[in-house]
């Protein structure tokens, strides 16, 4: 106990001297010890591991706009928020009650601003316009926003032509033509642009001239959307522009990480930025998605885009579109290349794209922009990309690796079954071994790191990102689907038999809460999410008394791992049990071996879940970023949007038919306000 770290370790690994030193603090505060003020720290203490009750507050972000920097006594800052705001003091469960440690200096305001809809209010009186302006009152709205949700171009026209409607209704427009000129005038969100990108071939026609393609780029500016979604008034009460350690105890002996504000990413990428800066994390997810059904191959690629400010449970809602697209990436077949050189070629073509998309981030992270924040007040906002969610297929991609290879860590490809500590790959390192490679050079390296040759990936110049640690945990892809359903249930397949294992689900009693599996698993050929789930729920209790019982131990500790990934909120107890689990695993699947079930465990997914416990201490626990969220996103801003258009030239079509359905959202959401 040489240092204050040690202290502070002793005292929260003995529990005779952690209730001695809570007493102590308590003592403290009967006597009158100086307390900290609601939001400060004590500075001192900023930089140490001491755990003093004066570094604590029952301060919480989510509950105050203003930063500590906002003192209303202050000549530079702006008077206090117009809006009050509930504090933790004000509720009386204390139970819950969390304490916050916060990082110093972090998001400070600048002065007062108004928010887009403070200023559409304003525009409305002073030019005198009805709200509903340009509908025709309230019922007319009404009808407008029912005919853009819930039909196309064809039918809207069939029904402002019947009868009935142009007799009795009588809107104040009478064809779909004259009615989407009056939803084009409505404000919409960030406008759309296309650039379109010369793809050179490496396959000639039969004039010997070089094949190439021009595909195109539709996208938003990422950082107009970042102004969208921190200026947005319905997400002030789930907005938080200070990052923050919160403790379960006064003391600050039990600490508590569930939303990426209360990680290490954010504090950590804050004492790089001047003093005050406010970071808005962003958070990519990109997917190619199939748009045609039974028939044709028409795809699109869409890249989505949200701020870890927002609460993760409102950025879950679809319906609140904290999740916003920014672009779609061309998804062609690039024909124009021999099927040796089209891979890499779709990964050049691939960053190309992006770095078009996320240049104006560039500057934005370096130098930071002054945004309206949904409090009303101005902010310096550095825009920094701090997670990307994605499937393997598309993580490599982004990585520029080998889908052979691990994405965050240089272990070899044939060690990934084992529980080793290998080197974090490094962006700058990754760089520097492209660059050389791209000037001729043959780098031992880029072999034995498994790259492939994009000599500019468009991560390369985002400041302070880091692309390897960006890749967030999936749980979809990695637990429910990969070591569960690919590799648990086909090991315990093999061991039980399928006429056994079906009798067994068969046999389960209806209860309650669980799924019965009348028709047992072994001919179900397409699971979902929640099917693997439900699987899980019982699949100990189902494998009792037909499997040795060391296997037993090894699906249990699989299945711990799973339930204690999906915890909402980790503390440092639920953190050793995720490492406890997946020891325990690797500690007994050799019984898998000596049954001949699997010969080898260099398994790519048992290998990335390995690195769950560093991303949950860096972002937040993983129902913030799950791939599941965009996949649902496709139905909206991909699978709609096309089968709104006429399916040829079909992106520009969704691009239009977005803005409309956002215009009417955005003013919807005006109306709420």
């Amino acid at each position: 106990m040489g240092s204050k770290g040690g202290v502070r370790r002793h005292i929260n690994n003995q529990p005779d001297c952690r209730r001695q030193w809570e007493l102590l603090v308590e003592t403290q505060k009967d006597i009158g010890a100086p307390q900290a003020h609601l939001g400060t720290l004590n500075q001192a203490d900023t930089n140490s591991d001491s755990a003093h009750a004066d570094s604590y507050s029952s301060y919480s972000p989510h509950r105050r706009s203003r930063s500590e920097s906002s003192n209303p006594d202050h000549p530079d800052n702006p008077a206090a928020p117009k809006h009050r705001r509930v504090t933790i003091e004000e509720v009386e469960d204390e139970d819950h009650a969390r304490y916050f440690e916060q990082c110093v200096g972090a998001g400070q305001t600048l002065r007062e601003g108004k928010t887009g809809f403070e200023r559409f209010q304003e525009y409305k009186e002073c030019m005198g316009e009805d709200k509903w302006a340009p509908f025709d009152g309230g019922e007319e709205w009404g009808l407008a926003e029912w005919l853009v949700k819930n039909l196309g171009q064809t039918r809207t026209d069939e029904f402002l032509k019947l009868p009935i409607t142009q007799n009795r209704t009588k809107p104040s427009f009478h064809n779909n033509r004259s009615f989407l000129q009056k939803v084009d005038e409505l404000p919409h969100a960030t406008a759309w642009s296309c650039k379109k990108v010369k793809v050179q071939g490496n396959k000639t026609d039969e004039k010997g001239q070089t094949l190439h393609e021009e595909v195109e780029v539709w996208m938003r500016d990422p950082v107009e959307c970042v102004k969208d979604l921190i200026g947005n008034p319905l997400f002030r009460d789930h907005m938080v522009y200070t990052p923050a350690r919160a403790y379960r105890d006064p003391a600050g002996l039990h600490r508590v990480i569930d939303d990426m504000w209360t990680a290490d990413w954010w504090c950590d990428k804050q004492k790089l930025l001047p003093k005050g800066a406010t970071i808005a994390p962003i958070i990519l997810a990109s997917d190619k998605t199939c748009l045609s059904q039974f028939r044709g191959d028409k795809s699109a690629w869409p890249v989505y885009l949200t701020i870890g400010n927002i609460a993760k449970e409102k950025r879950r809602q679809t319906s609140a579109r904290a999740t916003v697209l920014i672009g779609y990436l061309p998804a062609g077949k690039l024909d124009c290349f021999t099927s040796d050189a089209r891979s890499l070629a779709g990964y050049r073509l691939f960053h190309h794209c992006m770095s078009l998309l996320l240049e104006p981030l560039v500057a934005a992270g370096r130098n930071g922009v002054e945004m309206v924040c949904a409090d009303s007040l101005i902010r310096r906002v550095f825009p920094i990309l701090a997670a990307y969610v994605a499937d393997f297929p598309e993580q490599c991609l982004v990585a520029c690796c080998k889908e052979n290879r691990c994405l965050k860590c240089l272990v070899a490809a044939d060690e990934r079954g084992d529980p080793l500590t290998s080197q974090m790959r490094d962006p700058e390192v990754t760089k520097d071994i492209l660059e050389k490679r791209k000037n001729g050079q043959h780098p031992i390296q880029f072999d034995d790191n498994g790259l492939r040759a994009v000599f500019n990936p468009f991560w390369a110049n985002l400041p302070h990102a880091d692309i390897f640690l960006a890749f967030t945990p999936d749980l979809l892809h990695q637990v429910h689907k990969g070591v569960f359903k690919d590799h648990l249930v086909k090991w315990c397949l093999e061991i039980v038999g399928e006429d056994e294992m079906d009798s067994r689900f068969k046999a389960i009693p209806d209860y309650p809460g669980l799924r019965h599996f009348k028709k047992g698993i072994s001919t179900v050929r397409q699971w979902t999410g929640t099917e693997h789930k439900e699987m899980q729920r019982v699949f100990v209790g189902l494998l009792a008394g037909a499997v040795p019982s060391r296997v037993l131990v090894v699906a249990r500790a699989i299945l711990d791992f799973s339930y204690y990934s999906q915890l909402r909120m980790h503390t440092a107890e639920s953190l050793d049990g995720l490492e406890s689990a997946l020891a325990v695993f690797h500690a007994n699947k050799d019984i898998l071996q000596e049954l001949e079930v699997r010969e080898h465990f260099n398994i790519p997914k048992l290998h990335q879940i390995s690195h769950f416990v560093k991303s949950i201490t860096l972002f937040g626990s993983t129902d913030g970023f799950n791939t599941e969220l965009p996949e649902r996103l496709h139905i909206d801003f991909a699978k709609d949007a096309y089968r709104a258009s006429n399916k040829r030239d079909y992106e520009e079509q969704m691009a239009l038919w977005l803005q409309r359905q956002e215009a009417i959202f955005l003013r919807s959401s005006y109306f709420d306000w």
